[in-house]
């Protein structure tokens, strides 16, 4: 679990990258500013994905379920006070999630100053690994650095479109036999969802949701549409935690 007496942002990332390389199964979801909108019943439609309060209350319900869900091996990111609506926000979003401390972490553990390391330290433990991968459709999977076993695509909100790839991945499990194997995902507020289910159905994999970390592997030039991936300042942003 993590240090919750010396929160940092660096060493809450080397613990997962520590998980991954010992091959101890986990699962990490994460949770920011788009979920927070659903999570907190108001509309977005950001273009990828969109939600309407009166009438995707069903799909919401999964998104919470999976934010308070509870194993000593999944472990939820929540944003950090720096990040998005300052210290308000993040306590509303440790309150919501009921997680214990030692299972919270950065929604952006993966991304702003810890970027580079996690492209130069978790990514390469990736080959070690079966990899299934859950991201667009339009995803050219020959740029990344390590293969892919399984590609499981999906459309714009998915999280209401795609959901019957749980059945289909949870039958995958069972037919293929998949155990210690790592599953990613690229895929919104639907990673949240496939992580915790899936999890919850097999503990022998890991789960991770990855967010736009392999956008720039996957979309190619369209995939720079974050301001860390186009080097902006925040690649270099160390953010932090309310107790600090």
């Amino acid at each position: 679990m993590f240090d919750i007496k010396e929160k940092n942002y660096r060493n809450d990332l080397t613990y997962i990258i520590e998980k991954l390389r010992s091959k101890q199964s986990f699962a990490f979801s994460k949770y920011a500013d788009g979920e927070l909108h659903i999570l907190s019943n108001k509309p977005i439609n950001n273009g990828e994905f969109w939600f309407n309060p009166k009438t995707d209350t069903l799909y919401r319900k999964q998104l919470i379920d999976s934010l308070r869900y509870k194993n000593d091996n999944y472990y939820v990111g929540i944003s950090c006070p720096c990040c998005i609506g300052g210290k308000t926000v993040h306590e509303w979003y440790k309150k919501q999630s009921d997680q214990k401390l030692e299972n919270l972490t950065w929604a952006n553990i993966f991304v702003n100053g810890n970027h580079k390391y996690y492209i130069e330290n978790m990514v390469p433990l990736y080959s070690n690994y079966d990899v299934i991968l859950v991201s667009n459709t339009d995803s050219n999977l020959q740029r990344l650095p390590f293969e892919v076993k399984k590609h499981f695509k999906i459309g714009k909100n998915a999280w209401i479109k795609d959901t019957d790839l749980i059945n289909e991945m949870k039958n995958f499990i069972d037919n293929e036999r998949v155990e210690k194997s790592l599953f990613l995902f690229c895929a919104g507020p639907f990673g949240n969802i496939l992580v915790q289910q899936l999890f919850d159905y097999n503990k022998k994999n890991t789960y991770i949701d990855i967010g736009s970390t392999l956008n720039h592997y996957l979309l190619g030039k369209h995939g720079n549409n974050r301001g860390y991936l186009r080097g902006e300042r925040s690649i270099n942003k160390v953010c932090i935690w309310s107790e600090q």
